[in-house]
């Protein structure tokens, strides 16, 4: 299962997702089985839906996101081409 988490200032955060609503929450990881104001971290199977929520995430608030399984964080070369595609678009926004 795959979720997303990042390391602010020390502090890590994670997504969550309201059980009976479609809306996504960022708040304090508290481990995999934890909970935040009685929301689940939000999981997934799929590498392609954890990217997708990764994607809008960062479009919504500005705030990119490391993918994470059960063994740590997680590399494959469909991250990197995400992390290469936000990079170069972000040097063309300076650019201008």
């Amino acid at each position: 299962m795959y979720y997303l988490r990042k390391n602010v200032n020390g502090e890590e955060l994670a997504v969550y997702k309201h059980h009976d609503f479609s809306r996504f929450y960022r708040g304090d990881f508290r481990g995999t089985d934890g909970r935040y104001q009685g929301m689940k971290l939000y999981t997934c199977k799929t590498l392609k839906r954890i990217l997708s929520l990764r994607q809008s995430t960062y479009d919504y608030c500005g705030d990119w996101y490391d993918v994470y399984d059960e063994n740590g964080k997680v590399t494959a070369p469909e991250i990197e081409d995400q992390e290469r595609q936000l990079s170069a678009k972000a040097e063309k926004e300076n650019a201008e």
